[in-house]
């Protein structure tokens, strides 16, 4: 209905508010006509071919209960707010605790008493309280050895010190059949069995006593950790057990049976969840942790006076089976009525809570953001191989595969075999670098060595293994295999935005596209209506070529903010302690260790994500505010036509890569070495002519202008008295004739400053008066000049003034030159990286680069001279252009960076051993500050640098997202099986409901500690000591 006061189409225009405003816009023609009732005074208007588009919607608008949360709010976050000091409850500084010696040194309280404790040790080797009169602390009968009949005296390590009976010990531990005895012969204790006691236990009953026992009474090993003892148990027969067999009465105990066949050996489910645990947080391997357990039960059993049975083999069949259990009952496999045989590929792996998925923690409607928001949805890969995970040939080795083959990490290894069958012979060629990975990939020692590495696929921002994300390498870092593992790794996946991070991303993307055409089927449409993107990792990107870190490198890639693609490195570290004891196991022994160790790996990076993503987005606020200003301050020097080219600059390139890069700065016209030696030799002979050429002129301009050149003469030879780099050897007497020709023009200019200055003469008399006599006269190049701008009130009038537009142009001047410097300087040092080789020219190279700094600094200091006069005659606030000059802002980005040989060498040293990456902490260019000196293309807006807070934003959000699908999914898991027994059926919703109440506790956790406001953040962070990880220096 049209409104009153308003026409139809301005009806049909709010269309969209009619309709909810968010999904649809109206658009079309709007048609005006006029009536020829009443002199056509009367307006008609009609909106014609109307259409409804589809809004761009931004991340706020969406249908999402998080939409508007914000965590870690930041309102009046600032340096000086968060360096507030944070006190504790006793009003003690956070992070600066009172020091009490017992907390600073207990070794020296502990090391006067070591006598005493050794003696408390000791006693319990005896009867203690009982030595005069041994007893039994339950039914009092007394002990006497030297009767013939006396009670057998006992003691159980596990109920406590105190004294039993064997008859009490017996009714005590008929429901705790695996504690550890020891009797007392009258002497010492040596170790009993329950077992020799007479202990049988029941079993099916827990056991009590059961109505209809089995007559057989077996003999068990049981492993207890850290026992291994030997009982004897008996199965149950009743009603009870009708439906049980042995096995199912020993699981129903918590004992897991090593076989299915007349077990004789379990172990108990702590002992498998312990070792477990020491398996993936400690690297214990099964021999070490049974041979542990061997020594604790009986240490006389290793020199082979007592025996034990060998255990290794049932344990590590147990412990591999229950690890594989773990995972299929943590994915919900016991809760679907299809069955554990119908797990589908990657179901069992932990994924990562922060990255996109689609229909799990991503809003409705996220695909319709607009393209300036779609970064927030990026999946980012990091893609590398690892030549430390290897295995051996086995002879003779049992047909043994991984317990779920392609359910976790591994790829589906029949289809991965098959794929490999078609590149025996496969060769790549390098146009970038001789690169590690492409040069030592077919010449690695292969030699018994069925599998030469692994490779493998993780989330870059997260460092989380992607499902389907590893595979074994046969020959080194083929394609082919590369290839599989990451399109297996992103098969499922609904992205709208990709980005890839992988060391030699420059020469695998470059036929990516027809390679993955031989790929089976339903991996082609992978890539489809995706938009890609490739890079380099930010450290890796060094040993590259300057055209391939300028066309590759991460850290030009859009929506990439301060991801550095290093996390697959990180992931390395860790699961590399596993090639110890995984190179001589069977491959399926092996992928199933390696995915134990990766399923901790991951549970661990998903919930450390409530530290780790606050302390993330702290950082990002306190540096998104620095770079915010110093933009704004470099901003202000630029032109608005200037702006508005390197904008389009900017948008043409993320269009075309081809084009020049924005972010670079052109290199077409950098000098050549002999180039700059030649202008450094003039730039020598220049200084020389102007230090020794006569004064002309009597004018004002003249007077200003030596005074100028007697500053510079000045520099030069203090420069020179302490300089570094290699100069001529006649250099003290060329020194001598430079302070002599000095001395004269001094002298001249003395004479025009009487004119000109008329109040001089005084000001210098009274200075000279207050130097110290004893001490021989200044030098030349310590003579104070007294220029017109440290003594205004001695000038005739306008002589300030005409020093001031001196001044600037010597600040204009000396800027242009300290650039140039500086690109000679970056150019030098590129090409002694890249060409130079041996010790004469490398030290040749070395003087020239020397000579290049020395006239970097000279500029540098001239620059701050004129700076400081125009400070002195006030009117630096005029030329707001000329800014403070710091040492941090004279470099060129890539002056400290390493050389491409010491960045192959490293890198080469994390393809093949342990742990030589860069720190986590290491200085990079993300946290740069841009100089202000430069005006180079690429400077970014103001909204992509809020843009990083809005990443970190959107990952705690879909991190929250996840956590409520989970509960969410787990709780409808609840009743899902029918088929089962109701025993077994109530287990299984137990257990569902227990994750849920998980899930949904660990979330509000979450939530409730991001909801703590940054500042507050930022002060337990400074006082706990990880000032390194925040940027508010």
């Amino acid at each position: 209905m049209q409104r009153r006061g308003r026409s139809r189409a301005e009806d049909l225009l709010d269309l969209d508010e009619d309709t909810g405003g968010d999904q649809f816009t109206a658009t079309g023609d709007r048609g005006i006509y006029f009536t020829s009732v009443f002199d056509g005074h009367r307006r008609h208007e009609e909106l014609l071919n109307v259409s409804h588009k589809k809004r761009r919607l931004d991340p706020t608008n969406l249908d999402d209960n998080f939409a508007h949360w914000v965590p870690v709010p930041d309102s009046g976050f600032s340096e000086e707010d968060a360096r507030v000091p944070v006190t504790n409850s006793d009003n003690t500084t956070l992070g600066k605790r009172k020091e009490y010696i017992s907390t600073k040194n207990p070794m020296s309280l502990w090391r006067p008493l070591k006598g005493d404790f050794l003696a408390e040790i000791l006693r319990h080797e005896g009867l203690g309280d009982d030595t005069n009169r041994p007893n039994c602390a339950l039914c009092g009968k007394e002990f006497r050895p030297h009767l013939p009949g006396s009670i057998r005296m006992l003691k159980c390590c596990d109920c406590g010190e105190y004294l039993q009976c064997r008859d009490c010990c017996l009714l005590q531990h008929q429901k705790t059949p695996l504690h550890s005895i020891k009797e007392w012969n009258g002497n010492f204790w040596f170790p009993c069995t329950l077992a020799n006691l007479g202990l049988v236990y029941q079993l099916g009953h827990g056991g009590f006593p059961c109505p209809y026992p089995d007559t057989i009474v077996r003999k068990l090993t049981v492993i207890d950790a850290p026992i291994i003892h030997e009982i004897s148990v008996t199965y149950c027969k009743c009603s009870k057990s009708d439906n049980a067999d042995n096995l199912e009465q020993l699981l129903r105990n918590a004992w897991y049976p090593a076989t299915v066949t007349d077990p004789g050996t379990c172990a108990t489910f702590r002992s498998l969840k312990a070792f477990n645990l020491y398996a993936v947080v400690g690297n214990m391997n099964v021999r070490d942790f049974v041979t542990s357990m061997e020594r604790m039960t009986d240490t006389s059993a290793s020199s082979g006076m007592t025996w034990l049975p060998d255990r290794y083999k049932q344990f590590g069949r147990t412990a591999r089976q229950w690890a594989f259990l773990m995972r299929l009952m943590r994915a919900g496999r016991g809760h679907d009525p299809r069955g554990v045989e119908n797990t589908a590929l990657g179901e069992c792996a932990v994924r990562c809570w922060a990255c996109p998925q689609d229909g799990r923690n991503l809003p409705e409607g996220w695909r319709e953001v607009d393209p300036k928001y779609q970064f927030l949805y990026m999946l980012i890969l990091a893609v590398d191989a690892n030549f430390r995970l290897r295995n051996r040939i086995r002879v003779n080795e049992l047909d043994d595969p991984s317990l779920g083959p392609g359910w976790g990490y591994w790829v589906e290894p029949t289809r991965y075999r098959d794929h490999l069958k078609n590149y025996v012979n496969e060769k790549e060629i390098s146009t970038c670098i001789a690169f590690a990975a492409l040069l030592q990939k077919d010449t690695r020692l292969t030699t018994g060595l069925r599998v030469t590495g692994v490779g493998g696929c993780v989330c870059a921002r997260h460092e989380c293994m992607r499902p389907n994300g590893l595979g074994d390498l046969q020959v080194g870092e083929r394609y082919s295999n590369m290839d599989f593992i990451v399109l297996a790794a992103l098969a499922g996946l609904s992205l709208l935005c990709l980005t890839i991070s992988y060391d030699i991303a420059c020469q695998w993307k470059i036929h990516l596209t027809e390679r993955v055409k031989k790929l089976p089927p339903d991996m082609r449409h992978t890539l489809d209506d995706v938009q890609l993107q490739f890079g380099l990792p930010v450290w890796h990107a060094a040993s590259h070529n300057e055209d391939c870190q300028n066309e590759n490198s991460l850290s030009f890639k859009v929506g990439i903010g301060k991801t550095d693609g290093e996390g697959v490195e990180r992931t390395w570290s860790r699961l590399n302690t596993a090639s110890f004891s995984t190179k001589d196991a069977g491959l399926g022994v092996r992928a199933d260790a390696i995915e134990a160790k990766i399923d901790d790996h991951n549970f661990l990076k998903n919930v450390g994500q409530g530290a780790t993503l606050q302390r993330k987005l702290v950082v990002a606020i306190a540096e998104r505010d620095r770079q915010i200003a110093a933009f704004k301050d470099v901003s202000k020097t630029v032109e608005k036509e200037v702006k508005t080219e390197w904008k389009k600059n900017i948008a043409e390139w993320l269009e075309d890569n081809t084009k020049p890069n924005p972010y670079v700065i052109s290199r077409k016209d950098c000098p050549t070495e002999a180039q700059v030696r030649l202008e450094v030799r003039h730039d020598e002979e220049a200084l020389t002519r102007a230090g020794s050429a006569p004064l002309h002129g009597k004018s004002a301009t003249a007077f200003l202008v030596a005074g100028i050149q007697i500053e510079d003469a000045q520099r030069r030879i203090l420069t020179q008295s302490k300089g570094t780099a290699l100069i001529a050897a006649d250099r003290e007497n060329k020194i001598q004739e430079w302070r002599h020709s000095l001395l004269v023009k001094i002298s001249k200019f003395r004479a025009l400053q009487k004119v000109y200055m008329p109040g001089a003469s005084a000001m210098l008399e009274e200075l000279e008066r207050e130097r110290n006599m004893e001490l021989p006269p200044a030098k030349a190049e310590s003579v104070t000049l007294l220029m017109p701008s440290e003594a205004v009130e001695a000038c005739i009038p306008g002589l300030a003034e005409m020093e001031g537009k001196l001044r600037v142009a010597q600040c204009d001047n000396s800027l242009q030159s300290l650039r140039a410097r500086l690109h000679a300087k970056r150019h030098l040092i590129g090409f002694r990286n890249t060409h130079i080789i041996g010790q004469a020219p490398s030290t040749k190279a070395r003087t020239l680069i020397e000579e290049v700094g020395e006239r970097i600094q000279a500029y540098a200091e001239r620059y701050r001279r004129g700076r400081q006069a125009l400070i002195d005659l006030k009117i630096a606030d005029t030329h707001p252009h000329l800014r403070a000059l710091k040492p941090e802002d004279v470099q060129l980005d890539g002056d400290d960076g390493e050389s491409d040989a010491a960045a192959r060498k490293k890198l080469a040293m994390i393809g093949a051993g342990r742990g030589a990456r860069a720190p986590r902490n290491a200085p990079g260019t993300s946290k740069r500050v841009l100089s202000w000196i430069w005006t180079a293309p690429g400077s970014l807006d103001e909204q992509t640098m809020h843009d990083s807070v809005r990443i970190e934003w959107s990952q705690m959000r879909r991190v929250l997202r996840y956590l409520s699908w989970q509960a969410d999914w787990w709780r409808q898991r609840v009743g899902s099986r029918e088929d089962l027994t109701l025993e077994v059926g109530a287990g299984v919703n137990a257990y569902a409901l227990k994750q849920a109440g998980w899930h949904d506790r660990l979330a509000e956790y979450f939530r409730t500690k991001w909801n703590v406001p940054a500042v507050t953040v930022a002060r337990h962070l400074l006082a706990e000591g990880e000032l390194d990880q925040l940027s508010l220096e």
